[in-house]
């Protein structure tokens, strides 16, 4: 039991934002299911997912999605918005990283994603989410860098390979990032500048490909973290990143959740975990950079692989 506890508290501290647990899979939902753009898949996903999970429904328990959503520090803006999707019965669990420039509609306005948080808190985020994908949310986990900081130093680090030279400051976030390339121990403050890293100060510095690029690196740092820490050396750790967890943590997860899937949690590992990048691009519109969300390669993404 208590390798199961620190398999759910590695994860969901893991996915806290680098961003799961509901009881049913929710295919009853009879609200409207609209993309940014207004177009209405709400009856035709409806039929979809249902049929999706016709087979672990059969085997006894139906996918399960959950967004996680990780504040800075101020608790303001998202800075990281996934949405995991976990199948029970086929021990997968599916992460997608929805950039946080997305562009959606909000009561008729043009708004990034990221702003949602200060508009309507874990509700809009997980209604956008909903919204982009097609698939039913009821579940959120909310956690701060502050938490995830001092859950990757309870944890002693991680290993990970940094692609590029990190350089940038902007004092308006508090944020500083220096770090340099090659593969190295991260402890929580230098993890957090990996996973917030996006682009440098100087014309050129950073991502090609911008938020995409900073997607990837924090799906690196799941599975690394995932791949190390999940091991009986870390068991004795279980007490201290549960109290992390609760005292950084804002979730509607019930622990009756946990229980329910406790045994098939144990199923759980580092090959289990698939990680996807939301579909689509960067434009300038109006004045402002936003990510434009891919509708038919995202609704292809869910069809293929998630349940």
């Amino acid at each position: 039991m208590r390798r199961i506890l620190l398999i759910v508290c590695v994860f969901l501290s893991v996915v806290l934002f680098v961003n799961g647990l509901s009881v049913l899979s929710d295919n009853q939902n009879n609200k409207k299911i609209k993309y940014y753009n207004g177009e209405d898949y709400s009856e035709k996903y409806k039929q979809e997912t249902t049929k999706l999970n016709q087979n672990n429904i059969k085997a006894g328990k139906g996918s399960v999605n959950i967004v996680v959503i990780g504040l800075d520090d101020e608790e303001a803006r998202s800075d990281v918005i996934m949405l995991i999707n976990y199948s029970p019965a086929l021990g997968q669990v599916n992460i997608l990283s929805i950039a946080r420039d997305t562009r959606v509609r909000v009561k008729g306005k043009i708004e990034k994603i990221n702003a949602l948080y200060a508009m309507g808190g874990e509700t809009l985020i997980s209604k956008a989410v909903q919204q982009i994908t097609g698939l039913p949310v009821k579940y959120y986990i909310t956690l701060n860098f502050k938490g995830f900081r001092n859950i990757i130093d309870t944890l002693d680090g991680v290993q990970v390979d940094v692609p590029v030279d990190m350089v940038y400051n902007d004092p308006t976030q508090n944020l500083l990032i220096n770090l340099k390339k090659g593969k190295q121990l991260l402890n929580g403050e230098k993890a957090e500048q990996f996973v917030r890293y996006r682009k440098g100060n100087k014309p050129g510095e950073g991502y090609i490909d911008g938020d995409i690029g900073r997607n990837r690196a924090q799906q690196q740092l799941v599975r690394e973290l995932i791949s190390q820490k999940v091991n009986l050396r870390y068991i004795s750790k279980v007490d201290d990143i549960y109290n992390l967890l609760k005292r950084y943590m804002k979730t509607n997860i019930e622990i009756g959740d946990i229980t329910y899937y406790a045994k098939d949690l144990i199923k759980l590992n580092y090959n289990s975990v698939r990680t996807f990048t939301m579909p689509g691009d960067s434009r300038h519109m109006n004045g402002i950079w936003y990510f434009i969300c891919d509708q038919k390669g995202t609704k292809k993404l869910i069809e293929e692989h998630f349940y």
